[in-house]
C-alpha cells in the first residue's frame, strides 16, 4: 500500500489525526491522483458496508470442539523420559552418600570409650566463608535442588493421577 492509499483509507476510516485529516482534505481537493483514489475507495467502502458476511452455523463451535476431542491426545512428557536414566541418577547419589558414610565410619577410632571420646573433642576453627562460597558447593546445591524438585513433581503427579 502506497502513501496515497494509506492516507485516503485513514481519512475514510477516521483514524488519522486532525492535522492529517486537514492535509488529506486539501490534497483531495487539489490533487487529481488523490481525487481519483478517494472516489474509488469511497465506492469500495460503500460496497463493503452493503455486503452481508456469512456467519458460522449455530453448532459450529460444538462441531469444532467434538472434532478436537476425536483427535488423538499427544503423548505426555513422562513417556519421553527414559526411566532408566532417572533411576541411574538416583542410584549414583545413593551410592555416593553410602560410600561417604562408609569412609566416615571406617576412619573413626572405635577403640575409645564414648565418655573419653566426647570429653576430648575440640571443634577446629572452620572458615565457613571460603567453604560456602566455593563454586563447586554452589553447583552441588543447584543439582540437589533440581533433583528434589523433580522428585516432588513426580510425587504430586502420582497423587493427581490417582484421584
Amino acid at each position: 500500500m502506497n502513501k496515497i492509499e494509506k492516507d485516503i483509507w485513514d481519512y475514510i476510516d477516521g483514524t488519522c489525526t486532525p492535522q492529517d485529516r486537514m492535509r488529506a482534505e486539501r490534497l483531495i481537493d487539489t490533487d487529481p491522483a488523490y481525487q481519483a483514489a478517494y472516489q474509488e475507495f469511497l465506492t469500495l467502502d460503500a460496497d463493503l458496508l452493503k455486503m452481508d458476511f456469512d456467519e458460522p452455523s449455530m453448532g459450529f463451535t460444538r462441531n469444532v470442539m467434538e472434532a478436537l476431542k476425536a483427535e488423538p491426545v499427544p503423548g505426555s512428557l513422562r513417556s519421553l523420559i527414559d526411566q532408566r536414566i532417572v533411576y541411574g541418577i538416583g542410584a549414583f547419589f545413593i551410592l555416593t552418600f553410602t560410600v561417604l558414610l562408609g569412609v566416615f565410619l571406617y576412619s573413626m577410632d572405635w577403640s575409645e570409650t564414648s565418655a573419653s571420646l566426647f570429653s576430648e573433642i575440640k571443634m577446629p576453627a572452620v572458615d565457613l566463608e571460603s567453604v560456602l562460597n566455593s563454586k563447586y558447593i554452589t553447583i552441588f546445591y543447584f543439582a540437589d535442588i533440581v533433583l528434589a524438585l523433580y522428585i516432588l513433581d513426580a510425587f504430586f503427579r502420582k497423587r493427581l493421577h490417582s484421584k
